[in-house]
């Protein structure tokens, strides 16, 4: 790991990344709004509101981040992180909930692509020596890392206040921004001068079937691998779990994903398409277990799945890195979690019914059967990849 961080550049980097991570705010959020007494339709409807709010705005950040250079897009990224999170422990009304929670969707989608694309070009640049794509994984591992660290201890610090997860969390990014006021721009960011220009390099990286593709596997990887985390909680609900052993489950889920970062920095590019095709099948696989042994599914077959799903997700983001463009790297980040999260706001609701109606395993086997010809698609997608030429 030190040798991936050799670079001061990115270590700075790798330390603004890991307090941008973290997710206090993920296990309470919704007992926090419960607790302030706005009702569970209220919270639902602010929820709706975040998810169309981030899928409008997926795109648009996309481009701004393009536009206007990765190291003033990240820093954009932290200041807004630090007033979404004050303005959430803050709120005291529905019109300050939707209020905070449009802004908290205009921060996710920001996020979506810019870090990704800044943390690329920075291990191109300065990690010469090091197989970028080695660094590259090592910084996304100490993001997982930082998930992992405040889920585990985002319950204290709702029992010592309940508004510390959001304060904590904005803490933490105004400290990230200022590290990041310390990194460089990237020779490749900032470049474009006109709307017209960044308008132009989309088409181009429209009509390359490689960056196409690879677009293509990353929204079906995220649809596929996050669309069943909304049956987590029901899960340890039906199994009696108790909010202890629940966050626990939640820690293992996210302990995989930081063994995975570790992992993807060691995928040649060879084995790269062997790498993705066996991520999307143990997905599935895992997804087909928790429904037949549900009692499994927490400690086993859920950090499975973790584990694939973000060792994909490595490994399609630095595919996606190698074949778009620096022009509109950030744009094709943010076209797959669009994609995606049209998928996801289908999903989810019908998952959700499902196990309401019926079971929690019942809708994991139900999202498996529809799994399958996900995995189908993606299977082809991947073995075209593997064979189309480059543009020349």
């Amino acid at each position: 790991m030190s040798g991936a961080l050799r670079s001061p550049v990115l270590r700075r980097f790798a330390l603004a990344h890991f307090l941008l991570e973290v997710q206090f705010w993920f296990p309470v959020y919704l007992i926090f709004l419960l607790d302030m007494g706005f009702t569970l339709a209220v919270a639902v409807v602010a929820d709706g509101l975040f998810r169309l709010v981030s899928v409008a705005c997926e795109v648009p950040m996309g481009v701004l981040a393009d536009r206007i250079g990765r190291r003033r897009t990240y820093l954009l990224l932290a200041g807004l992180t630090v007033a979404v999170f004050l303005a959430i422990s803050q709120v005291s009304s529905v019109p300050g909930l939707f209020a905070a929670w449009i802004g908290w969707g205009v921060l996710w989608a920001l996020a979506s692509g810019a870090s990704t694309a800044y943390l690329y070009e920075l291990a191109v640049r300065d990690a010469p020596s090091v197989d970028p794509a080695r660094s590259f994984a090592v910084v996304r591992a100490l993001g997982h890392l930082a998930v992992l660290l405040s889920l585990v201890a985002a319950g204290y610090l709702y029992d010592v206040e309940p508004t510390a997860p959001f304060t904590v969390t904005a803490v933490l990014a105004a400290i990230a921004l200022a590290v990041a006021w310390t990194l460089p721009e990237t020779s490749a960011a900032g470049a474009r001068s006109t709307i017209r220009s960044v308008l132009r390099d989309v088409r181009r990286a429209a009509a390359d079937e490689r960056v196409r593709l690879a677009v293509l596997l990353g929204a079906l990887l995220l649809l596929l691998g996050w669309s069943p985390r909304i049956l987590f909680q029901p899960l340890a609900l039906e199994l009696d779990y108790s909010a202890q052993r629940t966050g626990w489950m939640y820690a293992a889920f996210a302990a995989a994903a930081v063994v995975a970062g570790l992992l993807a920095g060691r995928v040649g590019p060879a084995r790269r398409p062997a790498v993705l095709r066996a991520s999307f099948l143990v997905v599935l696989a895992a997804l087909v277990g928790t429904g037949v042994w549900e009692g499994l599914g927490p400690f086993l077959f859920l950090p499975v799945l973790g584990l694939a799903y973000a060792l994909g997700q490595v490994l399609l983001e630095l595919v996606t890195s190698e074949v778009t463009s620096p022009a509109v790297l950030a744009t094709a980040f943010s076209v797959v979690s669009m994609l995606g999260g049209l998928g996801i706001a289908v999903a989810r609701p019908a998952l959700g019914l499902v196990a309401d109606n019926w079971s929690t395993p019942v809708a994991f086997g139900a999202w498996a059967a529809v799994g399958a010809l996900l995995v189908a698609v993606a299977l082809l997608l991947v073995r075209r990849l593997d064979t189309v030429p480059a543009r020349t």
